[in-house]
């Protein structure tokens, strides 16, 4: 019965502890979000994630990398400067999980840009 408090307490200080953000918090300055479509951005050392509004979490997101801001993009590691994530990633859950050290990250959907970061 002691080992159930425990466990319980974990849970509900893991529960309370938020993942959410404040821009002022990640190491990047959001220079463009369309709120509609990404609903919060969370960063930590290289990686990046994204929260999709859940109207968006089955659509397909372009995810592009740059040194320079809107140019010359540089190559995933699959030799494509577009990194093509899709697929029915749940309601509210944290989504699109990148590792870059590229200046810019760029978020497109069905052409239109919904979400560009700048590096600190």
């Amino acid at each position: 019965m002691k080992k159930l408090g425990v466990i319980s307490t974990l849970v509900l200080m893991i529960a309370l502890a938020s993942p959410t953000m404040k821009a002022a918090d990640i190491p990047f300055n959001i220079l463009e979000q369309n709120k509609a479509v990404v609903t919060d951005i969370r960063a930590e050392g290289e990686n990046v994630w994204i929260k999709l509004a859940s109207a968006h979490s089955s659509d397909t997101i372009i995810v592009r990398i740059s040194n320079k801001n809107k140019d010359f993009y540089r190559p995933w590691f699959h030799g494509n400067v577009d990194l093509e994530s899709s697929g029915f990633r749940g309601n509210g859950v944290w989504s699109d999980r990148v590792q870059t050290q590229a200046q810019y990250i760029e978020y497109w959907l069905n052409d239109q840009l919904v979400l560009q970061l700048e590096r600190k």
